[in-house]
């Protein structure tokens, strides 16, 4: 950025200040509560002040965090019992429609591949599919669906939380020792 839109920022940033009237958070006390406090309405600030004078950002597509191994497994596990499960649905049982032998049992490695990989209790499905079985078997592969469906739920939570407590500890190191810094992870710059 140039000087004059250094300047441009630190007049807007003066006057969003007074404007919202921001002297009020100068007199809070030292808690935890008061730092959120004080860390949202700092973020806010720099956030609209840059939005409103910085010319250009700039983006690097190494941004994005990629997902874990063990939540695209899931998805992919997901993709293949979806494949499964569609030749379940209603319309085909009603009509007889089901997978014919041999498509079966290319059907029952993939589910059995499956079950191992994500260490599902082991399920024994019939080697031919018929009239009195196929809704068991329906109803077995939907459990086995919502079971690695809310696996990669939980871990997605999980790491996410992870992620926000690394975060609030690091903001109040920052606060404590490096304001610098803090104002840095701020507006996503790094240091």
């Amino acid at each position: 950025m140039e000087e004059s839109d250094w300047q441009a920022f630190a007049k807007y940033s003066s006057k969003y200040y007074k404007d919202h009237n921001y002297k009020q958070y100068e007199t809070l006390t030292d808690s935890r509560p008061n730092l959120n406090r004080l860390w949202t309405k700092l973020k806010e600030l720099l956030i609209i002040t840059a939005h409103k004078t910085v010319p250009i950002t700039y983006r690097s597509s190494e941004d994005l965090i990629s997902k874990p191994k063990a939540l695209t497994s899931c998805y992919t596990s997901l993709k293949k019992l979806n494949v499964i499960l569609l030749a379940f649905r209603i319309k085909f049982l009603t009509r007889q429609l089901w997978p014919d032998l041999t498509r079966w049992a290319e059907q029952l490695v993939t589910i059995q591949q499956v079950i191992v990989q994500h260490k599902i209790d082991p399920v024994d499905f019939p080697q031919v599919l018929t009239t009195d079985n196929v809704r068991q078997v329906k109803a077995q592969l939907l459990t086995i669906f919502k079971l690695i469906y809310q696996k990669p739920r939980q871990e997605q939570r999980l790491m996410e939380n992870k992620q926000i407590q690394h975060h609030i500890q690091l903001r109040c190191y920052n606060y404590d020792e490096d304001l610098t810094q803090m104002i840095d992870s701020i507006l996503n710059r790094k240091h």
